[in-house]
């Protein structure tokens, strides 16, 4: 006798094929539903995208900023010596922005930034040396954003990216009754934005975001009241800020 042609003969494999067989179609079936869901998902975000204006904006904005504590060493005659650690309290900052978005869900910025970050303290080993001054910095950026436009009248969350041009990046320490400053012009820095907008009025929004910026360790040569330089302390704040813009 020859065995069926449609099977094995086996009944219970031939159970366990068929199940087999159901399991990948609703695997294929599945697949393709996400597939298809997401193309679908793009498209509309795409589509949406294009619904927006072109145009001019400005924005003005306050930030509180975090700087985590850095190692570095100061050579020159404040006598602090090497082996030095800084830390420090909550920081403030101010700034703005002009940009321009494109219409089809990008935007790019023209950016300063201020911000100070006020000394705790500075300690050798357990001895505190120091616990007046600050790290402060003034940088101009180049921001790109992508925007994911959504439902008119809508939030707007936003990422990208900035280039900076450091103006000045300087660490005041006063001890003793003396006031000394360190100083460096023209470093680059980066920084990544994540945040979103909230709409006010037709020409009015709220924007809130998280920026982590990063300048790295700077060599900073003495500036007033001291001689040589303070040796690579770090400066990678991260910030909250909130601020109005204004459409054109």
């Amino acid at each position: 006798m020859q065995p069926d042609q449609a099977g094995t003969g086996d009944p219970a494999q031939n159970e366990q094929t068929f199940i087999n067989l159901e399991c990948f179609m609703k695997s294929l079936r599945h697949a393709l539903i996400i597939t298809v869901s997401s193309g679908l998902a793009v498209m509309a975000g795409n589509s949406m995208a294009q619904t927006e204006a072109r145009g001019l904006y400005a924005t003005v904005y306050a930030q509180t900023s975090q700087l985590g504590s850095t190692p570095f060493n100061e050579i020159g005659n404040a006598g602090l010596g090497s082996g030095l650690s800084a830390k420090f309290g909550q920081g403030l900052g101010l700034g703005g922005d002009i940009g321009f978005r494109y219409g089809n869900g990008w935007a790019a910025e023209l950016e300063w930034n201020w911000r100070r970050h006020d000394l705790k303290s500075v300690s050798r080993n357990t001895t505190n040396v120091a616990s007046d001054g600050d790290f402060a910095s003034n940088i101009f950026f180049i921001n790109g954003l992508r925007r994911f436009i959504g439902p008119a009248g809508g939030w707007t969350p936003y990422a990208g990216a900035g280039l900076g041009w450091v103006q000045e990046i300087d660490f005041d320490i006063n001890s003793g009754g003396a006031e000394r400053a360190w100083s460096k012009k023209g470093k680059l820095a980066v920084q990544l934005i994540g945040g979103a907008e909230i709409p006010l009025s037709n020409s009015w929004r709220l924007a809130a975001d998280v920026r982590l910026l990063r300048v790295g360790s700077v060599e900073l040569p003495a500036e007033e009241g001291v001689t040589g330089r303070l040796s690579s302390p770090r400066y990678n704040p991260v910030s909250v800020q909130v601020g109005l813009r204004r459409s054109f």
